[in-house]
């Protein structure tokens, strides 16, 4: 009798605890993400779902930041984009994150003779 308890109160006590894991994970899902290279960068802000692209490089030439977008068993895509450059300040676009699907940030620099050069792209991301 006294093993079948033990068994019980150990299977109890897993429950509970995976329990509040659980619980606790949404709660903690994502924060502000930033990626950066010489020529600029590119900002997630959780609080309001925004998405900041700043030019900081004084180079004459902006930079483009990408969102990419891929469902659930679909392909990757372009969902969104904001170019920062020749101007004070960054630029901003509102983007809705969802917790289906995954999202990527990626930050072009947009030079002379060039149709956009990769320099920064974040971790896959949800909320």
């Amino acid at each position: 009798m006294n093993r079948v308890l033990r068994k019980r109160i150990g299977v109890m006590v897993l429950a509970a605890s995976s329990a509040t894991i659980l619980s606790i994970a949404p709660a903690a899902a994502i924060t502000d993400i930033k990626i950066s290279a010489t020529q600029g960068s590119m900002t997630f802000h959780d609080d309001g779902d925004v998405f900041e692209v700043c030019d900081t490089n004084a180079d004459g030439a902006g930079v483009l930041g990408r969102l990419y977008y891929k469902a659930i068993g679909g392909d990757w895509y372009v969902t969104d984009y904001e170019e920062d450059g020749g101007d004070a300040g960054c630029d901003k676009m509102p983007h809705d994150i969802n917790g289906v699907g995954d999202y990527q940030m990626k930050l072009y620099w947009m030079g002379t003779g060039y149709p956009g050069v990769k320099i920064a792209e974040s971790r896959v991301f949800n909320e």
